[in-house]
Formats: structure tokens, C-alpha cells, sequence
């Protein structure tokens, strides 16, 4: 029985979409013993019901976890219902660990990767995008050593943010947030699950990032060299 700790990080438009098909994948795994926490520090509004998928309004993390523990429950499940930060981050994230982090804040990403960069394994599966396109990067750590670049190294956008993380920011700025398309959403956590599976199940690692754009219904995967 192959045991495993997961963690997703981020439920809105790709989190609260994939949390639910890496549930359902773990609940009728039967080679696997899992545990899923879900971490967010965001409430459900009616203004994300177009690309957000839950059934009632309050904390994320809480609600999902509800929803979740319903729908498959041989799940463990457990929930973190706030926002990740350099405070609390060695609470949520473990030595072994998979994580997948679906924000939208380069901050969070940063703080995340240097982070993950400090443990002996872990495999952290990161998502984004704007309203057509985006990519998923894996960064994986084995026995203290890189096997892939972590978040930064080729994204310079990332390792010097100049946004903030979400509880840093006012009610202003919280509500002026970019466009999303539900069904670009789907296609980061699509290739986010393809991720999980390639590298967590079959032990293979494929790429180091993925891009995609929907409107040219391409995807284009590539490996890096270690920096």
C-alpha cells in the first residue's frame, strides 16, 4: 500500500476544479492510502459561481472539505482555512509532501518554491493562467537534491514578485482581480492531474513545465536544465 500526503494549496478557479477529480482518482485507488488537505484563506462568493466549482457560500478549504468528505468518503481529509505565508507555511507542508499550488499570486509561488527548496523530498505541481493560456511547472525534490528547477529558476517574474499575497492586500484590490475562463481552468487542472500521475504513479518525469493556449489547441511540454 503505497501511502501519500497531499496538499492543495488555492481553491478558486483551478483549485476548487481539481481538488475534486484528484479526490475522486484517491477514493477508488485501492493500491493507495491517502490523506487531502485543502488550504485557503478566501470565502466563497456568488460572483465566482461562473468558474468555481462549490456548493455553498463561507471558507473554501471548510466548504470543499464538506463537499468532499460527502461525495468519496474513504478520503482522509483535513482543511487549513487560511492563506499561505512564511508564518505558517511549515505547518501546512511536510517533508514528503506533494503539493499542488494553484494561486495567482507570484508571492505565494515564491514563498512555496524557496521553501520546498529547504526539504528532503517533496514534489510541488504548480498551475496558472491568464483568460486563454497557461502553464504547470513541476518541481521535484529527492533525497535533498533537485530533480527538476524549482519555481524561480526560469522565472524571474516569480522570484522577484512585485505582487502581494492576498491578505496583504485591501478590499480594493481583492476585488479587482483578472478575467477567467472556466474552461481554461479545466485545462490547467487536466494537465495538473497528467502531472500527479506521470510523476506520483508511473515514477516517471516527463517535463519540467507544460504551456498551453486554448485558442490554438496546443500544448507544448518542455524539460529543463538545472540552473
Amino acid at each position: 500500500m503505497k501511502k501519500i500526503s497531499i496538499k492543495i494549496i488555492g481553491l478558486g478557479g483551478v483549485g476548487s476544479v481539481l481538488c475534486g477529480r484528484i479526490a475522486r482518482f484517491l477514493n477508488y485507488a485501492k493500491d493507495i492510502d491517502s490523506t487531502l488537505t485543502l488550504v485557503d484563506g478566501d470565502t466563497y462568493e456568488t460572483k465566482n459561481y461562473e468558474r468555481q466549482e462549490f456548493t455553498q457560500m463561507g471558507n473554501k478549504a471548510e466548504i470543499k472539505a464538506g463537499d468532499i468528505e460527502d461525495q468519496f468518503p474513504r478520503l482522509n481529509l483535513d482543511f487549513f482555512p487560511s492563506y499561505i505565508n512564511d508564518a505558517n507555511i511549515t505547518n501546512v507542508i511536510l517533508n514528503g509532501d506533494i503539493v499542488f499550488l494553484c494561486v495567482d499570486n507570484h508571492k505565494t509561488r515564491m514563498i512555496t518554491s524557496n521553501y520546498c527548496k529547504n526539504l528532503n523530498n517533496v514534489t510541488l505541481i504548480s498551475g496558472g493562467n491568464e483568460f486563454t493560456d497557461g502553464n504547470v511547472q513541476l518541481y521535484v525534490r529527492e533525497g535533498g537534491k533537485d530533480l527538476t528547477p524549482d519555481l524561480c529558476a526560469y522565472h524571474p517574474e516569480i522570484a522577484d514578485p512585485v505582487d502581494k499575497l492576498p491578505e496583504e492586500m485591501s478590499c480594493e484590490e481583492l476585488a479587482q482581480s483578472d478575467p477567467q475562463l472556466y474552461f481554461v481552468n479545466v485545462w490547467v487542472a487536466t494537465l495538473m492531474c497528467g502531472v500527479f500521475y506521470n510523476v506520483v504513479i508511473s515514477n516517471k518525469i516527463e517535463a519540467s513545465e507544460i504551456y498551453f493556449d486554448m485558442k490554438q489547441m496546443s500544448v507544448i511540454a518542455q524539460s529543463r536544465a538545472l540552473k
